[in-house]
């Protein structure tokens, strides 16, 4: 079997369930064993370097940061999973009117699995002539200490991912101030990603698995959120129908997810300069030795 792994669960990679649940990558031939990252691997990409697994989604950042630190190779991004942030800030309270200035007066909970949320976060207030190092930041909660923080009133702003965000809608519990996809543009946020052994020792198996996902990729983008929702649901088996497609529906509405899987040079110098700012790395890193496109390529013109 193939062992493909996330690194959390998330309606943000929906485009993952979609080829899995939806049959698209078995139509391919292909046998997926898929799961989330076991925590005794830390992270996807650390799960690929030690043989744990095959391919993973990851954030292109944790390879760009590698590169910057000195590392001479890296796992190679293949496919594109988000063309945008797909986070959201939730307020406490309901703001009639919205001003950026508002995240200096008040707590906020960042997202904690990962440093390229808040970094990105960061970008969009600075963006805004906000000094990030103003915000008060509540850290060091994993989601649903987070969530349960926030319900209690221990800060004014929570940062989340879907479906947190539209649970949090949906109960009352905060009203949405700011969806950063639009924010910050098209950016190279998650991707899948295989070691350079890997990619060379089983070319068929990548080519059909990319072909799989870009025909899962084609039917996310042509279908309704409810269809979407159904063909997904499986893998949020605690939250309802309904949420599930009201989380989809506001990521599609923003073009969260790309309609081919072509990780674009653009999107990729657009993540670099979220990461500069940041402090996150110090020199901008070639984008051929983080990205190949070769097999989307191959995929693509084989569909004209």
């Amino acid at each position: 079997a193939l062992r493909l792994v996330e690194v959390i669960r998330t309606l943000f990679y929906t485009p993952i369930y979609v080829s899995v649940g939806g049959g698209f990558l078995e139509t391919e031939g292909l046998d997926i064993d898929f799961k989330t990252c076991p925590p005794e691997f830390g992270h996807p990409i650390n799960a690929l370097n030690i043989g744990q697994a095959d391919i993973a989604q990851s954030g292109i950042m944790r390879c760009i940061i590698a590169s910057d630190w000195g590392a001479e190779t890296v796992p190679i991004h293949f496919a594109e999973i988000n063309s945008r942030d797909g986070f959201f800030i939730i307020s406490r309270t309901k703001l009639d009117s919205f001003a950026w200035e508002y995240f200096t007066e008040g707590k906020i909970i960042p997202v904690d699995f990962s440093p390229m949320p808040w970094a990105s976060f960061r970008y969009a207030l600075q963006k805004h002539n906000i000094d990030p190092s103003k915000v008060d930041l509540l850290t060091g909660l994993n989601l649903g200490d987070a969530m349960e923080a926030f319900r209690a009133g221990k800060a004014e702003y929570i940062h989340v991912p879907q479906p947190a965000a539209e649970e949090l809608l949906e109960d009352g519990s905060g009203y949405l101030a700011v969806a950063l996809g639009p924010e910050n543009g098209h950016l190279a946020y998650s991707s899948f990603a295989a070691t350079h052994k890997f990619l060379e020792t089983n070319p068929d198996t990548m080519y059909r698995f990319t072909a799989g996902y870009t025909n899962a990729l084609n039917w996310l983008a042509s279908h309704k959120a409810s269809d979407v929702a159904e063909a997904v649901s499986g893998f949020f088996p605690n939250i309802s129908l309904e949420l599930v497609t009201k989380s989809i529906a506001r990521l599609k509405s923003q073009d969260n997810w790309p309609k081919e899987p072509t990780l674009a040079q653009p999107q990729y110098e657009n993540l670099q300069d979220i990461l500069i700012a940041a402090g996150l790395t110090k020199v901008r890193q070639s984008y051929n030795k983080v990205v190949s496109t070769h097999i989307t390529e191959a995929v693509l013109a084989s569909c004209k």
